[in-house]
């Protein structure tokens, strides 16, 4: 009975073990998948018109990806590795330049809250992204992959500036593509009081007033 039970545990176990095994692999697969998707969909967007939303003052520079060792330089002063896609995105498709607002930022213009360079050696887990103009702009917390908003111009003082987007940086990227990326806002809710991220019917409601029906995003 002994030696049956000693040796039927080694299986139970290993079975048990492959099961979460198989279920944490099918999850990778269906990030990567995602991330795949969501690069893809930036790539189409950036063939299909401007690199970014921002007005420029004349023709577009060509968009020159990171080097490895750039990317590799940023991510020893930040002390954590990018996301994959944005990773991805800075060696296959450009270092900074393209996508939501003025474009994002190049690797050595990305810097942490208290606007210290991320080439000046402080380690940090938030990033700047982008900027959106009037001191707007959308941040990278790179310790749970959320994307935060920065909005100081409406806040009374004692108001954070800073409110979460409740997106990732792949959700970020993915609603870029589409279209259907804001600019972070920040407004105080009409029942609570409470200073918060604009939700996206506020921000179409907004738009409707200033420009009417079928005005422009963003």
């Amino acid at each position: 009975m002994t030696d049956i039970y000693a040796a039927g545990l080694p299986v139970l176990w290993m079975t048990e073990h492959l099961s979460v095994l198989q279920r944490r692999a099918a999850t990778l697969r269906g990030v990567s998948q995602r991330e795949d998707l969501a690069f893809e969909a930036v790539v189409r967007r950036i063939a299909a018109g401007p690199y970014f939303d921002g007005l420029s003052a004349g023709p577009l520079a060509p968009l020159r990806p990171a080097s490895p060792a750039v990317v590799a330089e940023a991510e020893e002063l930040i002390g954590r590795p990018l996301p994959s896609l944005l990773r991805r995105l800075y060696l296959e498709v450009g270092n900074g330049g393209f996508g939501p607002g003025y474009g994002l930022l190049s690797l050595r213009d990305l810097h942490q809250s208290g606007s210290t360079n991320a080439r000046g050696g402080r380690k940090g887990h938030i990033l700047t992204l982008c900027d959106w103009g009037c001191s707007i702009s959308s941040q990278l917390d790179l310790a749970d992959g959320q994307v935060w908003g920065c909005d100081p111009n409406p806040a009374p003082d004692g108001v954070p500036c800073r409110f979460p987007q409740y997106v990732t940086v792949v959700d970020w990227f993915v609603k870029w593509a589409e279209g259907t990326l804001h600019q972070p806002w920040l407004v105080q809710d009409p029942t609570t009081g409470a200073w918060r991220g604009a939700t996206d019917a506020e921000h179409a409601e907004m738009l409707e007033d200033a420009f009417g029906p079928g005005g422009p995003a963003d």
